[in-house]
């Protein structure tokens, strides 16, 4: 007879664990970026981001239109490792993107969502990492709608969709005086930061060239433009010769596209507002290279991954690579 054996639950400690979670490593504007991609899971065709500079009160709220959540599905939302049946087409696997995105920037996470499946009903809950320090449990705190501070409740009144509300923006703001000119100027230079990233990540989305998916994404009240990477507007720009590569993965097999693009030299752009355009968040020599697409999202922007170096010959050379999510 086969021995029988019951293995001992162990949770790991809330606090320790969740303020270890917090550095995975995030800049800003990934943070944001990792939130958007929710966003278009949840077919939202928009997205308001809003960023205000109070001191220590300062606060990020990004907000869709898209399907929304019953209760019962935001609370598994803000699990650690949540569960949900993923599309192929999905941008996440984990379960870990809004937590460990969000709580790498702030202390405190709200999230509130109005469901199509139930749109009479706004439901809300908080990680509170002051909360979770005290009580040393995972303890999401229900919200009704009345706390003080930015409204996110307010934002879905006439939509269903989601919203979301970073506070205590300690990783973003550490300053001895979070009031100070020095403060608002990083917060505002990281504004312009996350506006040429998001407009760089999501272009696809924000052209229009991803079917199905058009996506709008205000910041601060500005809509944004999206950045192509590959100036197709100008007329000298080369397209060359698009080829596709088999990947078998086991029982998977899946085809990678690659476009090569020739950027025209500066003389040839239309205008230098154009070529300064076109040069990209990081510039000419390192803006050449791969530009690596995962469900049309951007997930690497230049670079040759350990392929060859960067240099001067090379930088209007950037090629698209587009593979299926679940490579």
């Amino acid at each position: 007879m086969a021995n029988s054996y019951q293995g001992q639950v162990v949770l790991p400690s809330a606090s320790r664990l969740i303020f270890s979670l917090r550095d995975m490593g995030y800049e800003f504007a990934e943070a944001v970026a990792d939130l958007i991609d929710n966003s278009i899971e949840a077919s939202a065709t928009r997205v308001e981001i809003n960023v205000e500079f109070d001191g220590k009160h300062s606060w990020v709220r990004i907000v869709d239109n898209g399907n929304g959540m019953t209760e019962e599905q935001l609370l598994e939302a803000m699990r650690y490792g949540s569960e949900r049946d993923y599309k192929k087409s999905d941008l996440g696997k984990f379960g870990l993107g809004l937590k460990t995105a969000s709580l790498s920037q702030c202390q405190k996470l709200s999230v509130a969502s109005r469901s199509k499946r139930n749109p009479k009903t706004i439901d809300g809950y908080c990680w509170d990492l002051a909360h979770i320090a005290k009580v040393n449990r995972w303890e999401v705190i229900p919200l009704d709608g009345r706390e003080s501070g930015p409204s996110i409740f307010e934002t879905l009144e006439k939509t269903t969709g989601t919203a979301v509300l970073w506070q205590r923006l300690d990783k973003i703001l550490a300053f001895k005086d979070p009031y100070s000119e020095t403060a608002r100027k990083k917060l505002g230079a990281m504004c312009r930061e996350l506006e040429q990233h998001l407009a760089m990540v999501f272009h696809r989305f924000l052209a229009g060239e991803v079917p199905d998916k058009h996506l709008e994404i205000i910041l601060n009240g500005n809509k944004l433009k999206p950045w192509d990477p590959f100036a197709r507007t100008e007329k000298q720009t080369r397209q060359l010769e698009t080829q596709y590569f088999r990947v078998d993965l086991g029982k998977i097999t899946e085809t990678v596209k690659m476009v090569p693009y020739i950027l025209p030299a500066k003389n040839q752009f239309s205008s230098t507002e154009a070529f300064n355009a076109a040069s990209g968040p990081a510039n000419w020599n390192q803006q050449q290279g791969f530009y690596i697409y995962r469900a049309d999202r951007l997930i690497q922007s230049g670079g040759w991954s350990r392929l060859r170096t960067a240099d001067e010959h090379t930088k209007l050379a950037r090629i698209a690579l587009s593979f299926s999510p679940v490579i």
